[in-house]
């Protein structure tokens, strides 16, 4: 396969990433809009989850809600080429701390996170956390991301929790536009 092709695959994924969590993000912006983009953003994982399966790549389940993450960032990571998670360190507030490198959707990210509390509404890898996290009453809610241009990677900040509400409170809080 040629680079201009790789280069123009590339382009395509974080313009579908860009355009639906733009989409969802501008959503987000009332508090109806919020709850739905929650539902529509777990939808989305189920399905992503079940055509993997459909395409022999699954991951573990767990009982705990931190490994089951674990397994499926594993699969993302090994299975799918997601990306390279450099570092991934749990902060003392119990948050998780990543840096990742040759992320896919990472320049989708980047200007996403420049109007969205969560740049990752579109993100497959989130999505289907979410989805199976929700099944035991815990999500994962992003504290926030940056993409360092110089070194080439993102940094985010994600914690798992327990609740099912994962965009920030701001998008709850907002009155509903008329």
């Amino acid at each position: 396969m040629s680079e201009g092709v790789s280069k123009g695959r590339e382009l395509v994924y974080n313009a579908v990433i860009y355009g639906l969590g733009a989409t969802l993000g501008d959503l987000a912006k009332t508090e109806t809009g919020a709850k739905l983009v929650e539902e529509l953003h777990k939808s989305f994982g189920k399905y992503l989850a079940e055509y993997l399966r459909l395409k022999g790549i699954s991951y573990e389940h767990s009982d705990d809600p931190k490994k089951l993450v674990e397994n499926i960032l594993n699969m993302f990571l090994k299975d799918l080429d997601f990306g390279k998670l450099e570092t991934l360190k749990q902060l003392s507030d119990g948050c998780n701390w990543g840096v990742w490198k040759d992320l896919l959707g990472q320049d989708a990210y980047d200007e996403l996170a420049k109007k969205y509390s969560d740049p990752f509404l579109a993100c497959p890898l989130n999505a289907v956390i979410r989805y199976e996290l929700e099944k035991m009453g815990y999500t994962l809610v992003v504290h926030g991301s940056v993409v360092d241009h110089e070194r080439q990677v993102l940094e985010s900040w994600e914690e798992v929790r327990k609740g099912t509400s994962f965009l920030p409170a701001e998008s709850h809080a907002h009155k509903e536009e008329r």
